[in-house]
């Protein structure tokens, strides 16, 4: 099975509502969701994200059939230190290496435009979640809101390595 992303765009979002409105889903992984999403609410929230806001869908292949199950997201892109966010909508994938795979390309696509570092800030009983990031190098670098850590990874560093700020690159 492969895993690749693509861009999101607007005709994504209700399958981005189904998977964020599921219990399994936002329970464990959304820090102010406790109820499935309202269009309004979920629609107010994709116009909300400006143009320093990428969402990628997570699709596999199993080599006859390519779906989508999932989301990895980067917000704060006029930042040296993006925010990384994601989750796996197709609850039956879970555990099987998807969101690893996925968040990988996430992170080579911040290092392919010269991100310096990238940080994610998860709820402390996410047990799968920070054992993802701990897989893909990141460590926990301090306290969020209550219940919550920041974790932090090391893009590049030294040559080659850009601190961004507001308009300074197109991307």
């Amino acid at each position: 099975m492969s895993v690749m992303l693509r861009k999101a765009i607007e005709q994504d979002l209700p399958l981005m509502m189904a998977w964020r409105s599921n219990p399994l889903v936002y329970e464990e992984g959304c820090y102010t969701q406790s109820s499935p999403l309202t269009w309004e609410e979920h629609y107010t929230w994709w116009c909300s994200r400006g143009r320093w806001w990428r969402f990628f869908i997570i699709q596999i292949n199993d080599g006859e059939t390519t779906r989508d199950v999932g989301v990895v997201n980067f917000g704060q892109l006029d930042n040296w230190n993006p925010e990384l966010n994601y989750y796996l909508g197709e609850v039956s994938l879970w555990n099987q290496g998807i969101a690893t795979e996925a968040l990988k390309m996430g992170l080579d696509w911040l290092r392919a435009r010269g991100y310096c570092k990238v940080h994610s800030s998860m709820k402390d009983t996410n047990k799968r979640a920070t054992a993802v990031l701990n897989k893909l190098g990141f460590s926990q670098s301090g306290k969020a809101r209550k219940g919550e850590s920041v974790w932090e990874l090391t893009l590049l560093e030294g040559e080659g390595s850009q601190e961004y700020t507001s308009g300074r690159k197109e991307l």
